[in-house]
């Protein structure tokens, strides 16, 4: 692996897919001879096809194998990269004994026998023999005279997964079916490194005929035989096999890291939203809140915890923890009251039969602690139920057509209207199930996960119905639909539909009177207008953390694949040689302290902003601070601890209190003899943009020096993440998503800092290095 790689190995896995795609480059630099060293000592390729050639015409002569059909001479503009010397490239079917499939006709099975192995036995794990089928083993033996599979062979498929090769490392004698290809290597190849290079995407896509604009539904013998192949010499096909099993183990072990990291990710996650729900009074929850914003930008970083995320906050918005309740708000057991006592008015004046009787609710049923002025209702309290028209096939015409809603069309929160059916409603019919805005279509029959998923209908389509499969729920006055829809997105998300679903194998029923018999928390109207309000900042908050994760996926996507671009380009140019990280990042520390050391306001603390400062605008990759937004951020002990105690080991300069507050360098025996080094270490447009930096900080008080780098790392950070740029936003950022002791400089001082760095194009951050991390994190509307 090249040193370029092997720094970037992190950027790499954590790509998305990246250890997919790192797995396919080390298949690439295997077979481009980029892998490992050559050995001029080795035997050339070309003496193995010679080798190969004598070997086939011996067994020609014996009729073991049929004479073999010409293949065209390969092109030069067919060589898809120039080979290492020593190296040839050859036609697939040159350097192999034998190509050909298995059994075209199904052959009769058998209870036992012979194995009769298909494109499905042939996985990326090896050949596998669990589910079988069986031929007798009398034309077992007559299939293997045309196509005999031995340890050693090749087996790839021809139908199913096409191109998907293993290798025979097993002596149990089976046969083929056509759905497999058999490649047969010469004892002059490794069939090991033959089948390394039959997994690369080159290979597959020449198989595959990848330039081809129509879709390959089977392999064909042909495209396989004349698939080019870069051979290297024998004793370097086993070198470049071991380091590839060597760094695959490595990418298993990646792997597996990864899926622990994620599970143990999650639970953590899962754990501190947890201790919010759970909290037993309001210092508990602010305890828990603040916990869990202090790590907000280490623990919201894949869509699955935003989406726990999304669910926990809407979950505690419901339960009025996120809310102010107003003591002046009428009681919603009040509210309640009222528009019972209406519906009953209605009920007794059309003289139709009383609704049916709900169990009372009391605020005993509530799984939580209900706020002030809330109380605990049946859903059939609160909303009229009603479940959608039945459909049969005589509504397919008729003079009444209408447009209806149906499962297909209900989405989460939204309804999808790019296919809406129609059936014939009557009048009548239209009159009861025709749609009001403000209405909510919830799923009566789905699966087990989305039965009762909600979604809001705000009159896209005047006149439309909905079908039995779907459940609607018109509020009356004592809820606002908005409230309502949040309310039921939370019983999705916790399983509360679920639990009060009759289920059967495949599918989950909510039907009208089970829906109806589900308590709904119920808070005053103001209160809900508040709570509806709140949830939309909310889940406009995580949409926002959605979209920076994807920005920043496509970003590391975007780095990950130049990376494999320069790790695979032949005449990439070697970067120069430089000194190691440590060395230069303590021989940078030793030009600025040398440099400053005498300046009344140089300490530790500008130290390190200095040198925050030259690594962004030099672009000195060599340095990689990883930088926190703590109390003197952005700061990076371990660096400095590193760089202090090295410059005193070479007796350049010590660090020493001052006598009032903080610390100051003081020169020793060797002090100003890392010059030569120095200058060894960086180029002169680095060392000259450093100067700039150095010059231009000389005479800056500290916090001057603070202010301007936090700025500005808190700008490159916006860079790096995609997020549009604005003094009010950036200024925000470090003020409130950073550490709270920025708040000692006013708004007013930061931005008069801001507009000062705008003056000097070297204070203008263009998205190098990496993210700051930690800090601070203040929800909008809830600090």
């Amino acid at each position: 692996m090249t040193a370029l790689l092997t720094e970037s190995l992190p950027l790499l896995a954590g790509a998305p897919n990246g250890i997919k795609k790192l797995r396919e480059l080390i298949l690439e630099l295997a077979v481009r001879g980029k892998l490992v060293p050559q050995d001029l000592s080795d035997e050339p390729a070309s003496e193995l096809l010679k080798r190969i050639a004598e070997e086939k015409a011996r067994l020609v002569a014996e009729g073991k194998i049929k004479k073999p059909k010409p293949l065209a001479e390969i092109a030069e503009d067919e060589k898809p990269f120039e080979l290492p010397r020593g190296w040839q490239w050859f036609r697939l079917a040159k350097g192999v004994i034998k190509l050909t499939d298995g059994e075209h006709l199904s052959p009769p099975k058998a209870p036992s026998g012979m194995p009769l192995l298909t494109a499905k036995d042939v996985t990326d794990s090896g050949v596998l023999f669990e589910s079988t089928q069986f031929v007798t083993v009398e034309n077992g033996l007559k299939y293997r005279e045309r196509c005999n599979p031995d340890r050693g062979d090749i087996l790839i498929c021809s139908r199913g997964t096409i191109g998907r090769c293993a290798a025979v490392e097993t002596d149990q004698v089976f046969c083929l079916m056509g759905s497999v290809i058999l490649v047969k290597p010469s004892v002059n190849t490794f069939y090991r490194y033959m089948l390394r290079y039959l997994q690369t995407t080159l290979a597959q896509q020449w198989m595959l005929g990848a330039s081809s604009a129509t879709a390959v539904s089977a392999l064909y013998l042909k495209d396989v035989a004349n698939c080019l192949v870069p051979l290297p010499p024998l004793a370097e096909q086993h070198r470049i096999v071991a380091k590839v099993d060597e760094l695959m183990a490595l990418c298993d072990r990646l792997e597996a890291q990864q899926v622990n990291a994620e599970s143990a990710h999650t639970k953590l996650v899962q754990a501190l939203l947890d201790s919010l729900i759970q909290a037993s009074d309001a210092d508990d929850f602010a305890t828990n809140w603040k916990r869990l914003t202090e790590h907000f930008h280490t623990l919201f970083t894949t869509e699955p915890s935003i989406e726990t995320l999304r669910k926990n906050l809407l979950q505690l918005v419901m339960m009025g923890k996120l809310v102010q309740q107003n003591p002046n708000d009428e009681p919603a057991f009040e509210t309640l009251k009222r528009v019972e006592e209406k519906n009953q008015l209605a009920v007794n004046s059309r003289k139709s039969k009383k609704p049916q009787q709900t169990i009372e609710a009391t605020p005993e049923i509530a799984s939580f602690d209900l706020p002030s002025g809330w109380t605990i209702a049946r859903v059939a309290q609160v909303g009229e139920i009603k479940l959608g028209r039945q459909r049969s096939p005589k509504d397919h015409f008729g003079e009444h057509m209408t447009p209806y809603l149906r499962v297909a069309n209900v989405k989460e929160n939204a309804l999808d209207l790019s296919d809406v059916k129609e059936m014939n409603f009557t009048p009548a019919e239209q009159e009861i199930f025709r749609l009001q805005p403000g209405d909510i279509l919830l799923n009566e029959g789905q699966s087990k996960e989305l039965v009762g998923r909600p979604a809001f209908f705000n009159g896209e389509i005047p006149g439309v119905c909905f079908q039995n499969t779907l459940l609607r729920f018109r509020v009356y006055e004592c809820v606002i639909p908005t409230y309502a829809l949040r309310y039921f997105q939370t019983c999705m998300h916790s399983g509360r539909f679920q639990q009060a679903a009759q289920q059967t194998t495949n599918i989950a029923h909510l039907s009208a009177s089970r829906l109806a018999a589900i308590d709904f928390p119920l808070p005053p109207l103001p209160e809900q207008h508040r709570i509806v309000a709140k949830v939309d900042q909310l889940m406009g908050f995580c949409d926002q953390l959605k979209t920076r994760l994807a920005q920043a996926r496509q970003l590391n996507e975007q780095l990950a694949n130049t990376l494999v671009e320069r790790a695979l380009v032949e005449d990439v140019q070697q970067a120069l040689v430089t000194t190691d990280r440590q060395v230069a990042r303590t021989l940078l520390a030793a030009e600025i302290t040398h440099q400053l050391h005498s300046q009344r306001t140089f300490g530790q603390r500008k130290l390190q902003k200095v040198i925050y400062l030259a690594e962004h605008t030099a672009r000195l990759a060599a340095i990689q601070g990883n930088y926190l937004r703590d109390a003197a951020g952005p700061h990076d002990r371990q660096l400095m601890n590193k760089v202090e105690g090295e410059m005193q080991t070479h007796q350049w300069y010590e660090r020493i209190e001052r006598e009032t507050v903080g610390h100051a360098y003081r020169p020793l025996s060797q002090a100003g003899q890392h010059r030569q080094a120095y200058c060894s270490a960086w180029p002169v447009a680095e060392r000259a943009t450093i100067e700039q930096v150095i010059e231009l900080m000389r005479d800056w008080d500290t916090d001057r020096c603070e202010m301007t780098v936090t700025l500005y790392a808190a700008w490159n950070d916006f860079i790096l993440e995609g997020r549009p740029v604005s003094d009010e936003a950036i200024v925000d950022e470090v003020m409130h998503s950073w550490n709270d002791t920025k708040l000692r400089f006013g708004k007013t001082e930061w931005l008069a800092i801001l507009a000062e760095m705008k003056k000097h194009k070297i204070l203008m951050p263009t998205g190098f290095g990496k993210r700051t991390e930690g800090g601070m994190l203040s929800l909008p509307g809830f600090e």
